[in-house]
């Protein structure tokens, strides 16, 4: 989603395939979470938190030490800053965050909403733009998510597209 995102946000070649593999590995840092927290059933405690909001950092530790990843590593690592500053753990504003940073940021939150969790289904479509929404241009950066929406509407239309003219039986 990212590359797609970063293509319509015009980036080139190199930009969007730095942000692809950013994308494949910003979780990465989760491997220095406890699994006892990642795959919890229910909502975090305040310290289960602090250390799960720690593996954007551990993310960036681990990119920096393989030669071939430290071109990606910040854009890896700072997946879960906002434009306002409430993101973590740099807590980074909108003069940190480069255009690759802004959009692993959008592309990271339609994700987590669309996806399945332990704790709840992915949501549908019309709640994830709604809350993608209502932090455009105070948290997220409003022509990353123009480029989202975008990517979306095209990924929906070729779905429909496909299902048109599809084989009877073969849908």
């Amino acid at each position: 989603m990212a590359r797609h995102v970063a293509r319509k946000c015009g980036l080139d070649a190199t930009e969007q395939r730095r942000i692809y593999r950013a994308g494949l590995l910003h979780d990465i840092g989760k491997l220095g979470v406890s699994n006892l927290i990642l795959d919890k059933d229910g909502p975090l405690t305040g310290e289960e938190r602090e250390t799960m909001e720690q593996h954007p950092r551990f993310t960036l530790d681990i990119l920096e030490r393989v030669s071939a990843f430290r071109g990606f590593a910040r854009i890896a690592a700072l997946h879960h800053e906002k434009l306002d500053g409430s993101g973590y753990p740099f807590g980074y504003t909108a003069a940190d965050l480069d255009i690759p940073e802004r959009i692993l940021v959008v592309c990271d939150i339609y994700d987590a909403l669309a996806s399945d969790r332990p704790y709840r289904k992915g949501m549908v479509e019309p709640v994830i733009t709604s809350i993608l929404e209502r932090d455009r241009g105070t948290r997220l950066d409003p022509v990353a998510l123009d480029a989202l929406h975008a990517v979306r509407a095209d990924r929906a239309a070729q779905e429909r597209n496909h299902v048109n003219h599809s084989p009877i039986g073969c849908v």
